[in-house]
């Protein structure tokens, strides 16, 4: 595996997790959950394509950063990638990993794949994991829905619990050219409004709306 799929990247961003933080999308995901704040990510042949040593490269020359985390779509679609992309950060940085996935725990070790079960083990330091349930987006952590599970891989973030048991969502806006999207994990209110803001801007533009990250 030479190339990685991503939907997006972000170098520096204080809304998904402690501290200033790389955030990288991958792109593909094989749910539909309703209400999902970022469809345009779940196409597999969707997105861009990264030479994955590129990829590497922009992560671990980027300063002044806590960590990187990772979303989608769903990064577990590309396990060779991702388990090479945090094997890299693991042996040439101090970096922190953070995961977002739409498996659960269980599902990931049932997979019986190496990279998976290494990744789960080893390379990450905490993983958010289960299936975004709109209903359930109480707005009250970084978890998507309350129905998902902080896993603390290791200790590193133990001291930030707050983030994922009860602090209020920070969000950031990206402006890229005409590209406009919305990074972190908002309040339904806040989502809708956004929709209903970007539609309306693509009406008038009659440019593609803008994006939840």
């Amino acid at each position: 595996m030479s190339t990685v799929r991503l939907h997006n990247l972000v170098t520096h961003t204080t809304a998904l997790g402690p501290g200033t933080r790389m955030v990288i999308w991958f792109q593909g995901c094989l749910r539909r959950c309703p209400g999902c704040m970022s469809p345009a990510s779940r196409p597999l042949e969707g997105g861009t394509v990264w030479e994955l040593e590129d990829l590497i490269e922009t992560v671990c020359r980027t300063k002044d950063i806590e960590g990187i985390t990772v979303s989608g779509g769903e990064p577990f679609l590309q396990p060779e990638a991702l388990c090479r992309l945090l094997k890299a950060v693991r042996q040439r940085t101090d970096l922190g990993v953070i995961i977002y996935t739409g498996n659960t725990m269980e599902e990931l070790r049932r997979t019986e794949n190496p990279q998976i079960l290494e990744i789960v083990d080893s390379l990450a330091d905490l993983i958010i994991d289960g299936e975004y349930v709109d209903a359930l987006n109480d707005g009250s952590s970084l978890k998507g829905s309350s129905n998902q599970t902080v896993h603390y891989i290791t200790t590193r973030y133990l001291p930030h619990r707050e983030l994922y048991e009860g602090k209020s969502r920070d969000i950031q806006i990206f402006i890229s050219g005409r590209d406009a999207f919305l990074v972190g994990v908002p309040y339904r209110e806040t989502l809708e409004t956004w929709k209903e803001a970007t539609r309306r801007m693509a009406e008038e533009t009659e440019e593609p709306p803008g994006e939840i990250r």
